[in-house]
Order: structure tokens, then C-alpha cells, then sequence
């Protein structure tokens, strides 16, 4: 009887993760073909052949650029919860996680390959997963940051509803932040969560927050992450820079430090496949205000997509040759383990 009710049950979760991919799949595909409905197909065609092939290969050379900073972010913050591993080890590790979430078919299928690794290697689940947590919340900070600046100098732009929806993620982000970091409104939080949810998802959620806010005791660190990771989304920015350079876009670069984190933002939530169609669409409709045609704009969007896919290969190089030898000790756990 508990082997038929374990095999239900696989079989309800496959089927929901079956159904969650084929909407994905419906919402991007039907945003592309709206899209492309919407431009002018022989132009699109046009803009792509006359395409300057230089200028995407630098596209790609950001987004290397982007993950090469990415993977030293997400190591500081390992190596602030204590955990023993190379830079070398995290390179890879980071590389398999960008394959896996930007060329499958799923947006956070790379951070759970990159806990996985990371507790093969370790035996740590929970720090792997509060420093990749960290990794994704101080990257959209940083994005918010980029693009709340840039709205000082794109004021002119006549669609400023979704450029201004940056100003409550970052309100909603800041107060994260202080649940995470402070231990009174994380104690709230837990009491409401054991009184919601089933007591093993509260007690993971819990030492969840126990493990992050470790961080708390390390400012001078959360500091330089910052900092690496204002690099990371600025070489992100560079990338469809680049990319609108390669098929002709000529406005200046503070337009896509004020629309790509706001594309990239939305692009993030889990109602399409890698954000394609969604991230076209927002670009499209921010570039159109500043007059760019709208084949310009969906042919830049589409080729930063594209140079983002060419660079992740190399995550599933790493993916194929990479080697896991397992370490039974971590390092002292005083030193990354204060509560």
C-alpha cells in the first residue's frame, strides 16, 4: 500500500511539473509570436543578416565576463558560511548552475544543481542553500540599485509605469533583507510560519534564516559581494548594449542601464521559460518610448538571449568533465556560524 502511495504521489508531481513546463512554454511561445506578428518579418529578417557578427561575440564575452564575477560572488559568500571549497571548485560549480538555468527548460534548476553540488562535496545542504539564496537576493538588489539610478537620466521616457514598479521591489527587498538579518523579525516570521505551514518545511525555512543570518556578523563581506555583484548585473547590461550596438540600436548606453534590469526583473518570475518572450516584450515597450523601432528592439533582445545561451555552453563543458571529490570537514564553524 505505501509503494502504490508513493507512486501516486510521483506521479501527481510529475505531472505538475509537466503541466508548470507546457504552460511556461505556452506563455513564451505565444508572447514570441505576438511579437513577431507585431514586427515586420522581412525587416527582422533583414536587421538579423546585416547583424555585426563582432559586436555579438563581444555580447558573449560580457556574459563570460558576468559569471566570471558571478562564480567569485557566490564563493565569498560559501566561504563566509564556512564552507571548504577551492575557487576553482566554485568556478565549476557556478558554470554547471548558469547551463542548467539559462539552456533547460526551468529558472532555478541551476541553483538546485549548485546546493546539490556543493552537498556532495560538503555534506552541507542548508549553507549551500543560504549562500545561494544570498547569491540570487544581492543580485537583485544590485539590479534594482543599477536601475533606479539610470531612471534619473531616462525621465524623458513616456511609459514610466513599469520603469517605476523598480521602486516597491526594492522596498519589499530592503525589508527581506532585515527579516533575514535581524533576529527579532525572523523570530516573528518563524512563529507565524510553524503556525502555518507543515512543521518539516518551518523547521527547513528556519535554519534556513539561522544560516544566513550568519551574515550579519560580516558586514566588511556583504560590502565587497555587493560590490562584485554591481559588476556582475552592469556586464549583464553590457550584453544587450552590445547586442543592440550589433544590429543597429544608436542611443546612448544609459537607456539599457535603465531597461534591461527592469526587463531582467520581470523576465524573473516563473511564468515563462528563461524569461523568453516576457524579456522581449518589456524591452520592446520601453525602447518604443524613446522611439526605437520595434524590430530593433525584439532583434537586440533576442541576440542577448542568444549570446547568453553561446556563453553558458561552457557550463555544460563543465557539467560533463567535472569531478566531485568529497571533504569530510569544513572549516571551523566559528568561524561562519555565530547566531
Amino acid at each position: 500500500m505505501a509503494s502504490e502511495s508513493e507512486d501516486g504521489h510521483e506521479g501527481r508531481s510529475a505531472l505538475r511539473t509537466f503541466s508548470d513546463i507546457a504552460a511556461k512554454l505556452l506563455v513564451s511561445g505565444g508572447l514570441l509570436y505576438w511579437l513577431l506578428a507585431q514586427s515586420n518579418l522581412t525587416t527582422f529578417a533583414n536587421i538579423l543578416q546585416r547583424t555585426e557578427v563582432w559586436l555579438f561575440v563581444l555580447a558573449a564575452g560580457f556574459f563570460l565576463l558576468s559569471n566570471a564575477l558571478g562564480a567569485f560572488q557566490w564563493f565569498l559568500l560559501l566561504r563566509g558560511q564556512a564552507l571548504v571549497v577551492s575557487l576553482r571548485q566554485a568556478v565549476v560549480f557556478y558554470w554547471v548552475g548558469v547551463f542548467f538555468n539559462n539552456v533547460l527548460l526551468g529558472n532555478i534548476g541551476g541553483d538546485a544543481m549548485r546546493i546539490y553540488d556543493m552537498r556532495r562535496l560538503t555534506g552541507e545542504t542548508s549553507r549551500a542553500a543560504a549562500a545561494t539564496f544570498m547569491d540570487r537576493f544581492i543580485g537583485l538588489f544590485s539590479t534594482c540599485c543599477l536601475a533606479l539610478g539610470a531612471c534619473v537620466f531616462v525621465s524623458e521616457v513616456r511609459r514610466p509605469g513599469v520603469v517605476t514598479m523598480l521602486v516597491p521591489v526594492f522596498i519589499a527587498l530592503v525589508f527581506l533583507l532585515a527579516i533575514g538579518l535581524s533576529r527579532q523579525l525572523g523570530y516573528l516570521v518563524q512563529r507565524v510560519l510553524h503556525r502555518l505551514l507543515p512543521s518539516r518545511v518551518a523547521g527547513i525555512l528556519q535554519e534556513l534564516r539561522q544560516n544566513i543570518v550568519v551574515y550579519r556578523h560580516k558586514a566588511p563581506l556583504l560590502v565587497g559581494v555587493w560590490t562584485v555583484s554591481l559588476g556582475v548585473q552592469f556586464s549583464r547590461i553590457l550584453v544587450y548594449w552590445a547586442a543592440g550596438a550589433a544590429v543597429g540600436i544608436e542611443v546612448g548606453l544609459r537607456y539599457f542601464v535603465g531597461f534591461q534590469p527592469v526587463a531582467a526583473i520581470i523576465a524573473a518570475l516563473p511564468i515563462s521559460i528563461g524569461g523568453l518572450g516576457v524579456r522581449e516584450g518589456v524591452l520592446v515597450e520601453l525602447f518604443g518610448g524613446i522611439g526605437v523601432e520595434e524590430s530593433l528592439a525584439f532583434s537586440t533582445s533576442i541576440l542577448g538571449y542568444a549570446a547568453g545561451i553561446l556563453a553558458s555552453l561552457f557550463g555544460g563543458v563543465a557539467f560533463v568533465i567535472r569531478r566531485i571529490q568529497p571533504t569530510s570537514v569544513t572549516a571551523s564553524s566559528g568561524d561562519g556560524d555565530s547566531r
